[in-house]
């Protein structure tokens, strides 16, 4: 198991004092029960004691931030070294070999298992050598040895719980982090989704009223113009568009409910969508243009979704056609052929355009049919008519 960085462990300034703790217990306890030895010794003791302490804070916290293994090796072993020297020439008083105890936990902190043991075991022997080159006697050796032993490993377990704790708090935080952000995430996503709902509910409204209502109020207008045109010449004629057209304001109320109704779901009622086409080409005819409707295949029936489109496609064609085309005939085509498309086309022998400028009723009508996943096509030339395609699943 690989040690993070110092950057994500934190433990480090509980050790530093703990590490400056015993260095000066241990000194204390030697100074208490002082061996026979110069004022000299004593000096060099000092000395050796505040580099162990000085390097065990600022040199440990230098290479554990460089995460590099040689850096870390070295200090070890220049730790390894001064802690030896504390141990021979303090002789074993006041059992100041507890002065190498702090390395333990440092092992555990900055390295991986394998250099973990290979460090520990070194201090082990550091510890042996140190003893053994003061006393020349392996009983001094082997009577401290289980008391260096157990609190090595007392240490070393100690330390690596604390480790397996930090890392498991550091984890959470993440989490934690992670989660808020997260949620901060979706919460700004559900906002956008919100709004991309009402606005698209609003296109659809507004598709809806331009699609119905204004189909119906467009064929009014110009059955009630063409009334006034001639209404002196042939009454009759005239009479025959004016009730027309206030058969078709019954219509368009209804329309208005229905658009209001589809606010909720489209509701297209009990009649078949060729049913429905037939309807409204018998309510848009004019003396001087004529439509005619053609169905290919065997009907059957489509998605609340995919009928409603169609439907909507055609009255905005038959729409426009009345307002812009100039033509005297409109052939609608309704293909069931294809087991799994249907084919609409709306073609006219109008005057065409140049270009084609997406108008409202244009543009709604292929957002309409993107929204079911179909394809849309128009197909214009100047003085050769205004042509429709939709292919749509089906």
């Amino acid at each position: 198991m690989k040690r993070n960085s110092g950057a994500e462990f934190n433990i480090t300034s509980g050790t530093d004092l703990a590490f400056a703790l015993v260095v000066l217990i241990s000194y204390f306890a030697t100074f208490s029960k002082p061996p026979q030895t110069s004022l000299f010794l004593i000096t060099v003791l000092i000395c050796l004691g505040v580099a162990y302490i000085t390097l065990g804070i600022y040199g440990f916290a230098f290479v554990d931030q460089l995460g590099k293994l040689l850096p870390k090796l070295i200090y070890f072993g220049l730790q390894l070294i001064i802690g030896g020297l504390i141990v021979y020439f303090g002789k074993g008083a006041g059992f100041n070999a507890f002065i190498l105890l702090p390395l333990v936990a440092h092992t555990a902190m900055t390295l991986n298992q394998d250099w973990m043991l290979v460090a520990n075991a070194s201090i082990f022997m550091t510890y042996v050598l140190s003893i053994m080159s003061y006393t020349n006697a392996w009983t001094t050796v082997w009577s401290g040895l289980p008391t260096f032993f157990a609190g090595q490993v007392f240490i070393l377990i100690f330390t690596e719980m604390a480790y397996t704790e930090q890392q498991a708090r550091i984890k959470l935080e993440k989490l934690a982090d992670e989660l808020s952000d997260a949620n901060q995430h979706l919460s700004e996503y559900a906002r956008q989704v919100k709004d991309l709902t009402i606005s698209q509910e609003r296109n659809r409204l507004a598709r809806e009223i331009h699609d119905g209502l204004g189909h119906y109020l467009t064929t009014i207008n110009m059955q009630i113009k063409a009334a006034l045109v001639i209404i002196k010449k042939e009454p009759s004629q005239a009479v025959h568009l004016l009730e027309n057209a206030q058969g078709l304001t019954t219509d368009a109320l209804l329309e208005v409910r229905n658009s209001v109704s589809s606010l909720r779901e489209d509701n297209i009622g009990d009649l078949s969508l060729q049913e429905r086409i037939s309807r409204l080409i018998e309510s848009s005819e004019f003396a001087d243009r004529k439509f005619l409707f053609e169905v290919k295949g065997s009907p059957r029936v489509l998605s609340p979704q995919v009928d409603v489109s169609l439907f909507r496609v055609v009255q905005e064609a038959i729409n426009n056609a009345n307002k812009h085309s100039l033509s005297t005939k409109v052939l609608i085509t309704l293909s069931f052929e294809q087991s799994d498309q249907i084919f609409l086309k709306i073609e006219d022998n109008g005057i065409g355009a140049e270009t084609i400028e997406g108008g409202f009723g244009l543009i709604g009508m292929k957002e309409r049919i993107r929204l079911i996943n179909g394809k849309f096509e128009v197909k214009t030339a100047k003085g050769q008519g205004f042509c429709i395609e939709v292919f749509t699943p089906g």
